[in-house]
């Protein structure tokens, strides 16, 4: 009897190492960057989210952080995204739902506080950053023929990049104290709109996307060698896989850079659930007028 309980807490034991060993080994052997055909992906196990977080000020209704965080590196250049975290106060008895914000091409986090600042007013936290190329977080982001001949080369482009910058930025929020990590959603204007949508279509735990006067960018699926990279960054190619969460598109009937008419293209490829709210305000990008509608996005979004 007493054989047969060693060789049963031998067996348990040979168990446990052979789990934790092959836990081990499955964690530090995941390739996290994956490009194949046309489609980018990223791994959902991207490793240790390392980030620093300082008070910078406050005041009655929230308090602003300064928030950065270790990204993937571009060729052997390292990466840090500079961001501001922005989190109501009254509210450290619970865990709520946060925003991710992206500011369009060149628009910096200082740039677009006034949207941080609304959504924090309304009870939620934001988190807004400086995207490659941009402010502090700076380095390099190239244009789509230079980040072509990148990838041609079998490297990661700055375009797939900007994707996991998103992807990392979520990590952070979902470690932070008093942030429910099951409620997170993505929001970007014009091209950060672009990246909120490949990101949330990559990573299922994302509660869904606030788009701001964007839309894919309607490639066609020609014959050509550059092709298969450019439609791995074309949003077309993946809001269809945000469902079933929520895709919300918000746009300005006054939109001459990116039109309705193109935002609509991309609307009509995403399944449901969708909106798509137009108001006769504003031009390109996020402006005060649609502060009531962004308001209602998030509801739809945190409450589904």
């Amino acid at each position: 009897m007493k054989i047969k309980k060693s060789y049963a807490i031998y067996f348990i034991i040979t168990v446990a190492i052979l789990a934790v060993s092959y836990f081990i080994y499955v964690n530090n052997n995941v390739k996290v960057y994956q490009f194949e055909g046309n489609t980018l992906n990223y791994a959902q196990q991207r490793g240790k989210a390392t980030y620093e977080m300082s008070l910078k000020e406050e005041n009655e209704s929230y308090k602003i952080y300064r928030l950065k965080y270790d990204s993937r590196p571009f060729m052997n250049f390292s990466t840090k995204i500079y961001g501001l975290f922005y989190m109501p106060k009254n509210k450290e008895n619970e865990d709520i739902p946060a925003v991710i914000f992206l500011p369009g091409g060149g628009g910096s986090k200082e740039s677009r506080a006034i949207i941080a600042e609304f959504i924090a007013k309304e009870g939620y936290a934001a988190f807004i950053i400086d995207q490659r190329g941009i402010g502090e977080t700076g380095g390099y982001y190239l244009s789509l023929e230079e980040d072509y001949k990148v990838s041609a080369k079998g490297n990661e482009p700055t375009q797939h990049l900007a994707v996991f910058d998103v992807l990392r930025a979520y990590d952070v929020l979902s470690k932070i104290e008093g942030i429910d990590k099951n409620n997170i959603l993505v929001s970007g204007e014009s091209m950060g709109g672009r990246s909120a949508i490949i990101a949330a279509s990559i990573d299922q735990r994302i509660k869904g996307v606030i788009g701001i006067s964007t839309s894919g960018l309607h490639v066609k699926d020609e014959n050509q060698p550059y092709t298969p990279y450019l439609i791995s960054i074309d949003p077309d190619h993946y809001a269809s896989k945000i469902s079933p969460r929520y895709l919300i598109m918000i746009h300005s009937n006054n939109d001459t850079l990116i039109t309705p008419k193109s935002a609509g293209v991309t609307y009509n490829l995403a399944n449901e659930p969708k909106k798509m709210f137009l108001i006769n305000e504003c031009n390109h990008g996020y402006c005060k007028e649609m502060g009531d509608t962004f308001k209602e996005a998030m509801k739809i979004i945190f409450e589904n």
